[in-house]
């Protein structure tokens, strides 16, 4: 699949390239595929998706696994903030990019991010975005929209103070975590 996506794209190489998800009994075995592939010079950087921290304990004890992965791509926004799992792979050296960000748009007209957003002018796009680039993750939004992409992009002109932040990290839940563990697990086992 690699080998395809190079010749769709007509390039030599890939710079990065993901296992989505860590299927019990066949990630390990995905992952050392890439890596061989990496050695071959085609592809430069690893990573993973929806990896929790076992997943990547699994991964890193594994035999042959010599290069560890460069990203881990997870759901982050403020409603499901894991502040451990973040904190860990930080620890490992793995940058963390942010999927559904945005949310989907779900959290557009949740009333702390409409206030911190009219705080600053700013839309609750925008205010989600710079969120997850104050915290140091990579922040890709999606949109098949022109001017949503503008907008989207929009999120450095403007910096979240600590009350902003504050606000917005404590729209995480107990309970949003327990759905996530649950989906986590459901999707796993």
């Amino acid at each position: 699949q690699v080998l395809q996506t190079i010749a769709d794209l007509d390039c030599e190489y890939l710079d990065l390239y993901c296992i989505h998800w860590p299927v019990p009994g066949k990630h390990v075995e995905a992952y050392l595929e890439l890596q061989a592939l990496q050695k071959e010079g085609f592809i430069k950087s690893l990573g993973v998706s929806n990896y929790a921290i076992e997943d990547y304990e699994e991964l890193a004890a594994a035999e042959g696994v010599e290069v560890l992965p460069a990203v881990n791509q997870i759901e982050i926004n403020p409603f499901l903030y894991r502040r451990e799992t973040l904190a860990f792979f930080e620890s490992q050296g793995v940058t963390m990019q942010a999927y559904r960000a945005l949310r989907d748009g779900k959290a557009f007209e949740d009333p702390t991010v409409l206030a911190v957003a009219a705080k600053h002018g700013k839309s609750a796009a925008q205010v989600l975005g710079r969120w997850c680039i104050q915290k140091g993750f990579i922040f890709i939004p999606k949109s098949v929209k022109k001017e949503r992409m503008k907008e989207n992009a929009q999120v450095f002109s403007f910096s979240l103070n600590d009350e902003d932040l504050a606000q917005l990290d404590a729209l995480t839940t107990d309970e949003a975590l327990a759905t996530f563990q649950a989906l986590y697990e459901k999707c796993v086992f």
